[in-house]
């Protein structure tokens, strides 16, 4: 590995800009996974039975 490849350490100012990005994103994710769920049973033809997770 060439010295020129290894990229620098970003500034802590970029890096927390960059941080704040990441768990916004991962919140987002979150969010749509558990609401998911409750979203699609809203949709569905047999919604007035209860919902019920299988496992």
């Amino acid at each position: 590995m060439f010295l020129g490849q290894i990229p620098r350490r970003p500034d802590k100012a970029t890096a927390y800009k960059q941080l704040k990005e990441h768990v916004a994103t991962m919140a987002v994710f979150c969010l749509i996974v558990r609401a998911a769920p409750y979203v699609l049973h809203y949709f569905s033809e047999d919604r007035y039975e209860e919902l019920r997770l299988e496992l």
